[in-house]
């Protein structure tokens, strides 16, 4: 009876060996065969519901959270659900960080809020200043800075920024003034000294810059106001031109100046400032003088001269700027007396542009030219300074 109580195969049920049959009462066969005694099932293994490998019953060294999710045990991967699939009590958690953007526009955030992927947006850029950050957050940091300059002319200067810290600003020292559209000396005016010069040439030389300025069909006109642009156009230090101040025979000494780029303007706008100045009536005398006088004063020049150019649509004219100039108020009888040619009755021409120059010339300025404005014995004329 040794055998009794054995363990027996399978899910049969237990039979007392030897008495009784298995099947229906037969003796039991007896081959000698041992049967293995598999004892109780794991408690956690058998509380293991979704297979994941860990249970929820209390002998179980790590209690499942979430038996009805595979997904969910102790350790498990985290991911941005709104679950706890680790069953540390926390949700969501060491997920990381989103960033996005650069310099005082870079933001950052959990990379999960509320269950879902968070969306990062960046700050606003904003001005650079010397700060030792990247204000205008282009990646750079105290780039591109707006910092105010010192000194004028060549001698300008900005501060520099290092390690956010703004330095000093510091002019640099003047030069030598040259004819180079620079202020070299500093001193607030470009070229002075070479604003204008006056030169001896010749009608053979401005026959080649214009067609009819020979000195023999043409001494002054429209033919001549071209020549004399282009040349001083094409000399090392002027931008245009105005003359002759003196003639006589081939000599025509002219004007060089140094001046804003020309102006091409439509007649009708000349006309507008004094309509005697037309396409289709007069082009170049003391009407065409006054409008283009009154044209370049009202687009903040202080003055002008022209048509230094010209076609039926347009008249090309040379403004002078504030320092370059001086506009002044005389009298036919005191340009009488540099040249009595230049009277109330002459008015304008050669003999009255040699009195303008003279008259310049005397009171300290270079030369000069006019009339820009006339009536009765008053005129306005224009001296150009050194």
């Amino acid at each position: 009876m040794r055998w009794r109580y054995l363990a027996c195969l399978w899910i049969l049920g237990c039979a007392e060996v030897g008495t009784g049959a298995l099947d229906g009462g037969g003796p039991a066969p007896n081959d000698g065969g041992v049967v293995a005694d598999l004892g109780p099932l794991d408690p956690c293994q058998a509380s293991d519901r979704d297979g994941d490998g860990y249970g929820t019953d209390p002998s179980c060294p790590n209690l499942d959270c979430n038996d009805n999710n595979s997904g969910i045990y102790p350790g498990a991967p985290e991911a941005c659900n709104g679950l706890d699939e680790n069953c540390d009590l926390a949700v969501d958690e060491g997920l990381g960080e989103a960033a996005c953007g650069v310099g005082v526009c870079r933001r950052s955030l959990p990379l999960c809020e509320a269950g879902r992927p968070a969306a990062c947006s960046p700050g606003s850029p904003g001005p650079e200043t010397c700060n030792g950050q990247d204000d205008d957050c282009n990646g750079t940091i105290d780039d591109n800075l707006n910092l105010p300059s010192c000194g004028v002319g060549s001698c300008e200067r900005q501060p520099s920024c290092s390690g956010g810290v703004l330095s000093p600003c510091e002019p640099g020292a003047p030069g030598t003034e040259s004819c180079n559209g620079v202020d070299d000396n500093c001193n607030g005016a470009i070229d002075e000294g070479f604003r204008v010069q006056v030169e001896s040439g010749s009608y053979i030389t401005l026959a080649t810059f214009g067609t009819g300025c020979d000195g023999a069909g043409q001494r002054i006109g429209q033919g001549c106001n071209s020549a004399m642009h282009r040349q001083c156009a094409a000399a090392a230090c002027g931008t245009s031109g105005f003359g002759p101040l003196e003639n006589s025979g081939d000599l025509a000494i002219i004007a060089c100046v140094v001046a804003p780029p020309s102006l091409t303007v439509p007649w009708a706008e000349l006309s507008a400032q004094h309509p005697p100045c037309n396409a289709s009536g007069e082009r170049i005398g003391p009407n065409c003088n006054a409008a283009i006088h009154r044209y370049c004063a009202t687009h903040g020049y202080a003055t002008g001269f022209g048509p230094v150019e010209s076609d039926d649509q347009n008249a090309t004219i040379t403004c002078l700027e504030p320092t370059a100039v001086q506009v002044l108020n005389t009298t036919y009888t005191e340009l009488a007396v540099q040249h009595g040619g230049c009277t109330a009755t002459s008015r304008i021409g050669p003999d009255c542009n040699a009195a303008i120059n003279r008259y310049c010339a005397s009171t300290g300025r270079r030369t000069g030219y006019g009339p820009v404005e006339n009536s009765g014995d008053d005129l306005t004329i224009v001296c150009v300074l050194p």
